[in-house]
């Protein structure tokens, strides 16, 4: 959520058996960044619209701690911070004669299900 996302066209390389990889991995478990900052997420829902089946605004949700708590941590997990730099990973694919960038996609929205 909220990371730059890249369109790759394949080069057909042999020695990677004409795939590459579709990203670049977490950084920490899903557990272990359930307890993260609550500064960071705050920021990082100011800068991004989050579209969940549950809306935190809703007033039946709003007054429900426990369900905002569950909700937030399950944010944190997938959050931006969650995962390594994908760049570093394109720009190695491109170098490698693997793949080339043909795009690099912006978020504007996040959808988490």
């Amino acid at each position: 959520m909220g990371a730059s996302s890249f369109v790759l066209r394949g080069l057909g390389n042999p020695r990677t058996l004409a795939s590459a990889c579709h990203g670049a991995g977490r950084r920490a478990a899903r557990g272990a960044l359930s307890g993260g900052s609550d500064a960071d997420l705050d920021a990082f829902l100011q800068q991004f619209r989050v579209v969940t089946p549950l809306d935190p605004r809703d007033p039946s949700v709003a007054r429900r701690a426990d369900v905002l708590a569950a909700w937030r941590r399950d944010l944190k997990q997938e959050a931006p911070w969650a995962y390594e730099d994908v760049g570093p990973v394109v720009a190695s694919l491109e170098r490698a004669g693997v793949a080339r960038i043909v795009a690099e996609l912006r978020p504007v929205l996040t959808g988490k299900a």
